[in-house]
């Protein structure tokens, strides 16, 4: 009988002893969630999915998934000045860079390590969205979609505002964000436009928005990124001649309007001035790996 007794305490010892082990596990997970719940909080930053097409460039706006805007840090409560006191901003400072080491591909490394694109907002279309779901810089601001062009920045309700609505891109700057930095990357879904005129009008009516709400910003007016090889056999009007001319449209505008043309293709540009094949999926949005390279010449070069 003495025996039963000795066995059953050491069995409930025992159930206690496993109580104890699951009780303070338990309370290492809770803490754990809680810790990272608090970390998590100071850095929390929105994505969202970018569905890209295979075929050919979304130009339906009305389709694309909704981009909630980084939000700039700088104060917003300055009144606006007329964009007419602008100052010319055509010409960049010229950055004290290291060389590219010896073997290693140009901008596979940024080598301006400090600049966090703080002060920086980018516009743009499906192509920019890439760089924003790439972008390893959470303090840069975007106002982009897939599908949107120079036209639909003015009409298409694609970027989430500050109040959580949707709104337009000239709805996002009205805002009032100061930024330091403004790269805009249209083009591409403009190919097919019968009249380049019309896409170079709403450029400046765009530069002069931003002027308007964030008067001190250097504007910088990207190339258009080249399309590869493959994606020029598909014969439609995305080719990589359309993409010489409205480059030299939007290099001649930028230098008339007192902005900084970019040439962000030398980045991702292959010898024969096509996109490498390796580097797209589809012949134009770009992979990890060149979105890198297209974000580092940004920082090494402005």
């Amino acid at each position: 009988m003495k025996h039963k007794k000795d066995n059953s305490a050491k069995q409930r010892s025992r159930v206690r002893f496993q109580q104890s082990i699951v009780s303070l596990c338990c309370l290492v997970c809770v803490v754990f969630a809680v810790g990272w719940m608090i970390h998590s909080a100071g850095s929390k930053r929105e994505f969202f999915t970018h569905a890209q097409s295979s075929s050919k460039v979304q130009n339906d706006s009305s389709s694309a998934p909704d981009v909630s805007s980084s939000q700039a840090g700088n104060d917003s409560s300055q009144a606006a000045p007329d964009s007419s006191s602008t100052p010319d901003v055509t010409s960049s400072s010229q950055k004290e860079l290291p060389p590219f080491p010896e073997g290693v591909r140009p901008y596979s490394e940024a080598r301006d390590t400090e600049d966090e694109l703080a002060d920086t907002l980018f516009i743009g279309d499906s192509r920019t969205v890439g760089l924003f779901n790439n972008c390893d810089k959470p303090k840069a601001t975007f106002y982009c979609s897939i599908g949107l062009n120079i036209q639909t920045a003015f009409e298409s309700p694609a970027i989430r505002l500050d109040n959580g609505q949707m709104g337009t891109v000239a709805d996002a700057l009205a805002q009032g964000h100061q930024f330091g930095r403004v790269y805009i990357g249209f083009g591409t879904n403009e190919m097919g436009w019968p009249y380049y005129d019309s896409f170079i009008q709403l450029y400046g009516k765009l530069v002069d928005t931003i002027r308007k709400y964030s008067p001190n910003a250097k504007i910088y007016c990207e190339s258009i990124l080249p399309v590869t090889a493959s994606r020029e056999l598909q014969g439609d009007a995305i080719n990589n001649t359309n993409v010489k001319a409205l480059n030299e449209m939007i290099q001649k505008f930028a230098a008339e309007k007192g902005c900084e043309y970019l040439t962000c293709d030398k980045a991702v540009m292959g010898d024969d001035g096509k996109l490498p094949e390796e580097a797209s999926t589809d012949g134009i949005h770009l992979s990890i790996e060149y979105c890198k390279y297209w974000l580092n010449y940004i920082i090494d070069e402005t």
